[in-house]
């Protein structure tokens, strides 16, 4: 008996050490394509490239003007020691950065896609906290049908924004965050509290007994309107509720009071 537990024991400590290098070799392996996507996700941000080439344009017609490297000229006088160590002329070497960069982009695009965003307006990544929650079976159908960002035209899996959808109102410093306290799925529109009927300004999915928070809310006058995407598509709306713009807030919102008239 004793003996068997030590072999299992044994075995159980191997099987772990054995998980724990294959992990850490799969680690090595991934760490230059990780750096490489990393280079490549900064490398592609609209304003890095149109710099470059702004810088590069400009170098030209610096030589055109003058027709002698006048940038180059007072560049080296910052230099020590004066002879460069590579005799190239500032708007050669600026236009040779600026189309590498442009060439390291759209290899990068053909092998892992479009870049990725951080904290732009349009997708607001650490807004999105998505709660899984348990498999529903829609009955409403999904309202915008296909898309790019939803080829199947269906709703979410676990909560979140509605992509594809306006993201609007997002100057402001305010976080909503959005509870489903119910056992279905929740279609949620962010509206001015005038608006009638609703243009969503903001549109998400919660999960049943998940939840999402709205970010950066402007200053104004708001109500929230949902409805359920499963079950008996019960619909609802919060009261009239205003957000002000003198310091940073917040709302906690549960969605359950439905309305059950005919």
């Amino acid at each position: 008996m004793h003996k068997q537990l030590l072999l299992f024991i044994a075995a159980l400590t191997f099987s772990a050490t054995a998980r724990a290098e294959a992990s850490l070799a799969d680690l090595i392996f991934m760490m230059p394509k990780l750096v490489l996507m990393g280079i490549y996700n900064e490398l592609a941000r609209p304003w890095l490239l149109a710099g470059l080439w702004g810088a590069a344009i400009l170098f030209w017609l610096v030589r055109a003007i003058t027709g002698r490297d006048a940038v180059g000229e007072l560049l080296d006088t910052f230099t020590y020691p004066r002879k460069p160590w590579i005799n190239t002329s500032s708007y050669g070497a600026m236009a040779l950065l600026a189309m590498a960069t442009l060439l390291y982009v759209l290899v990068g695009y053909a092998l892992w896609g479009a870049p990725q965003r951080y904290g732009g307006p349009s997708f607001p990544q650490h807004s999105a906290q998505p709660s899984k929650g348990p498999v529903v079976k829609h009955t409403l159908p999904y309202p915008y049908g296909k898309s790019p960002d939803n080829r199947r035209g269906e709703w979410p899996k676990s909560s979140g924004r509605l992509l594809g959808q306006p993201y609007l109102a997002a100057g402001g410093d305010t976080l909503i965050t959005l509870n489903n306290p119910g056992d279905e799925g929740l279609w949620v529109r962010l509206c001015a509290a005038d608006a009638n009927p609703c243009s969503p300004l903001r549109q998400a999915y919660l999960s049943p007994r998940g939840g999402y928070t709205l970010d950066r809310v402007d200053e104004g006058k708001y109500r929230v309107i949902f409805t359920q995407t499963s079950g008996k598509n019960l619909s609802g709306s919060t009261r009239a509720f205003s957000v002000t713009g003198d310091r940073r807030g917040s709302f906690n919102m549960p969605l359950k009071e439905f309305d059950t008239k005919p």
